[in-house]
């Protein structure tokens, strides 16, 4: 838990500095943007503004009687300008001279009203004010010419806002992003070995990474992890290949004192001269003895499979002519009560697979083995087609009885879903592991008549005949016609 809460406290360190970086670098942005709404006013307007003023108090006289008079050259200079009107006020806040002023402009201000239009509007007039001799210039702008607030705004720098507001947006954005990239980055750089370790338990491979940055303790912990799981690993191998090797062993000792049990049961039930009650029971223990030797054989062959110790003679064949085979044995046995059928499609005639032809012979006759032993009477059918599933060709091996179907309860005892002391599927659990073998599937139908054998696709006859056609003389020779 520490190193999961180490890992929190730097994410938690690093959103903070991110927060902190993003704010500094607004407040920069805005610092930047106030200096040059400052500068751009101070050259749109307040230049413009003081030299309108200034030209214009100079132009202004004083008439001899306490007022002003203008000359013909500050009016030209204000026709010239953008200004709408101007007046001049005495120190009574009296208008002693005026140009172009509106009628709703009064005569008179007192100080407070001086004070304020100085500062914001003269009845939504823009005005700029200017300290002379003896009293106050003013001189105003059309309405909504500028805007005023603390400072003075020209049209123009009020254009330009949308543009600041947005760049200050998406520079917010983007230095979010790379913040976010980086430390994303470093978490990722820190959690790789992590996953990497993973990856190799997952494979069953020793997990060893290194234990240094954030996720020191993380690492050491996986590290540990890894070295009891490989103990464990070497243990259950030790104890599987022990118990393999024990089931093999008891099985060669059980099998030399049977095979004299079952010679004996044979001589007695042959003798002739013994009465016929003893010959019955001769035959009932060779019979018996038969079934404990087919038990030990199958109980030694699920063991191997179980623990991956079988190997696989792998070789080409056709599932056709197998069945055929298979099929063609016990119709020559005397097989009372049950009729036995074949079925192959005619796509499969000339379909090839690679397996082991023992192997795979032995998971069929278990399955008709069953049909056999669980039904009195039944019909057999024994069938073989091809078929695609997600692009790829199968082979499926079907045998199917018109019994009792083999019971839920072994079913979950296949899939694993069985309670302890639940039938025993020895036969069935060997068609499954053979299957899986060979990379495929066993599947049973839901009312338990039928179980598929589902194999993967090798090519087909003719393929192979294409192969062996384009073969050079010497490999002919070498290798002979074969494969």
């Amino acid at each position: 838990m520490k190193s999961l809460f180490k890992i929190y406290r730097r994410y938690i360190f690093s959103a903070a500095g991110i927060t902190a970086v993003v704010l500094f670098v607004n407040l920069a942005v805005l610092a930047c943007t106030g200096i040059y709404f400052q500068v751009q006013n101070q050259t749109e307007l307040g230049t413009v503004g003081r030299g309108q003023l200034q030209t214009v108090a100079s132009c202004l006289l004083d008439d001899g009687s306490g007022g002003r008079r203008m000359g013909e050259e500050g009016y030209a200079y204000l026709e010239s300008t953008d200004a709408c009107f101007a007046f001049w006020l005495d120190e009574e806040g009296n208008r002693a001279w005026s140009w172009q002023v509106p009628e709703e402009i009064p005569e008179h201000f007192s100080i407070g009203q001086i004070a304020s239009f100085s500062r914001w509007y003269l009845m939504d007039y823009p005005v700029h004010v200017w300290n002379t001799e003896g009293g106050l210039l003013v001189i105003a702008n059309e309405k909504d010419s500028a805007a005023k607030y603390i400072v003075e705004f020209s049209p123009d720098s009020l254009r330009n806002v949308p543009a600041f507001l947005l760049i200050i947006l998406l520079s917010n954005l983007l230095l979010i992003f790379l913040l976010a990239v980086l430390s994303g980055y470093r978490m990722y750089a820190a959690l790789r070995p992590v996953v990497y370790g993973l990856e190799r338990l997952e494979k069953g491979q020793r997990a060893a990474v290194p234990e240094r940055g954030i996720a020191e303790e993380l690492n050491r912990k996986l590290n540990q992890v890894s070295k009891i799981l490989e103990e464990q690993r070497e243990n259950l191998t030790k104890r599987d290949t022990a118990r393999t090797e024990w089931i093999a062993g008891v099985s060669h000792d059980i099998r030399t004192p049977l095979s004299m049990v079952m010679g004996y049961a044979d001589n007695l039930e042959n003798d002739l001269s013994l009465p016929e009650r003893p010959r019955k029971e001769a035959a009932i223990i060779k019979e018996q003895s038969l079934k404990i030797k087919t038990l030990i054989e199958d109980l030694n062959l699920t063991s191997k499979l179980e623990y991956h110790m079988q190997p696989l003679r792998a070789e080409e064949y056709m599932p056709a002519a197998l069945l055929r085979k298979i099929v063609a044995s016990y119709l020559n046995q005397e097989i009372e009560g049950h009729e036995l059928d074949l079925d192959v499609s005619d796509e499969l005639e000339g379909v090839m697979m690679l397996g082991d032809v023992r192997l795979l012979t032995r998971a069929l006759q278990n399955l008709i083995g069953n049909s056999i032993r669980h039904n009195r009477t039944c019909r057999i059918l024994v069938s073989g087609t091809v078929e695609t599933e997600d692009g790829v060709r199968l082979c499926r091996l079907s045998v199917r009885d018109d019994g009792s179907g083999i019971p839920k309860a072994v079913q979950s005892v296949l899939e694993g879903k069985g309670q302890k002391g639940g039938p025993h599927v020895c036969g069935l659990r060997i068609v499954m592991q053979i299957v899986r073998a060979h990379g495929g599937r066993m599947e049973i139908s839901e009312d338990g008549r039928e179980v598929d054998m589902i194999l993967p696709v090798y090519g087909t006859l003719e393929e192979r005949k294409k192969r062996a056609g384009k073969k050079k003389w010497w490999e002919i020779l070498w290798y002979g016609e074969g494969r």
